[in-house]
């Protein structure tokens, strides 16, 4: 579970729950940079090899029944997507929002982004995906399989704070392509992300005019993911300065 902690003026504090699922995993970093999904019982915020997996997303379906609250701007926030289906603002553009109303994200910052994303013609959807061409096989039993490698690009950006984004290649569940999905990956060990003293099951990651960086990145690499995400997202930044107060 996630929270937002907008009791400071000058910060945007994010709490994440350590029994948290789904779209949140905590892993540890293995010798050849590679995560690898820990128990909750071995999550230790001071341990600098540990990390949390966020698939972050930036819409909601305004028929979903599974979303948290807090975490959307309004029911009037809202864009219109490549299939004319109407979307509201969640998650990402809700952090992005709160940081622009406390002026750790300012409107120069917003149009600058509109500009750039706006200038975006190379996509990650459009790096392709490998399948060697010869097969070895292997047996089990009385099975006997071929098998070959498939390698699938994955594309990391360092942010300053230690965060990282990274963006991967993968298939869709109900589809038959495949889509980008992009991880906002925060390592334990920094100054921006400790324990919650009053809550132990609770860790708490610090946004502030320092590391905004983090989530202007966000939003470009959601920008060049493809087309689509480049239309989601311009939509929504547009819609944000909308609502500027």
């Amino acid at each position: 579970m996630l929270r937002l902690d907008l009791s400071q003026r000058n910060k945007v504090k994010i709490g994440i729950r350590k029994t948290t699922r789904g779209k949140i995993r905590f892993k540890r970093l293995n010798a050849y940079g590679i995560g690898e999904q820990i128990k909750k019982e071995d999550i230790n915020p001071s341990d600098a090899n540990q990390y949390i997996e966020w698939l972050i997303t930036y819409n909601l379906r305004p028929d979903s029944t599974d979303y948290n609250p807090d975490l959307l701007i309004s029911e009037h926030a809202f864009y219109i997507d490549t299939k004319g289906k109407r979307k509201l603002l969640y998650e990402l553009p809700k952090i992005f929002y709160e940081m622009k109303c406390r002026n750790l994200i300012t409107r120069d910052d917003l149009q600058t982004l509109i500009n750039e994303i706006n200038r975006y013609q190379t996509f990650l959807e459009d790096i392709p995906t490998y399948v060697e061409p010869k097969y070895e096989e292997f047996r089990i039993g009385s099975l006997n399989f071929k098998t070959t490698k498939w390698i699938t690009p994955v594309f990391r950006i360092y942010n300053k704070d230690g965060t990282f984004i990274e963006a991967v290649k993968e298939k869709q569940q109900y589809a038959y392509q495949m889509q980008i999905m992009v991880y906002f990956c925060i390592p334990f060990g920094s100054q921006y992300v400790s324990e919650n003293p009053q809550d132990t099951e609770e860790v708490v990651y610090v946004l502030g005019s320092d590391n905004k960086d983090s989530v202007l990145n966000l939003v470009k690499v959601f920008g060049c993911a493809s087309q689509r995400h480049k239309h989601d997202i311009l939509a929504t930044l547009q819609c944000i300065q909308s609502l500027d107060r």
